[in-house]
């Protein structure tokens, strides 16, 4: 589990407490979320549009979170290479 944990981490490029700031969040929505669909379910005339909301914020969420993330280690992959031939050229000089 925590090997597992930690791979979770290093493929996220995050940190434990980033992580959980970033899940404990979305999960603490969720739940007040779930509430509001509940009342909704109730008195269909109240609430009527939390469910589409909920679901549109989630999918921008994690949309521009996984876009930063390949970002990210796009930019780490280009600085490795980068670094590579700085290297060399540093060698020959």
């Amino acid at each position: 589990m925590f090997k597992k944990s930690k791979r979770h981490l290093a493929e996220n490029n995050m940190g434990y407490l980033e992580h959980f700031i970033f899940a404990a969040g979305h999960g603490i929505n969720c739940i007040k979320s779930g509430l509001l669909l509940i009342i909704h379910g109730l008195i269909p005339g109240v609430l009527s549009q939390t469910g589409s909301k909920l679901t549109n914020e989630l999918n921008k969420v994690f949309t521009d979170q996984n876009e930063y993330l390949s970002l990210k280690t796009r930019v780490e992959a280009f600085k490795k290479i980068v670094y590579h031939y700085q290297s060399k050229l540093a060698d020959k000089n």
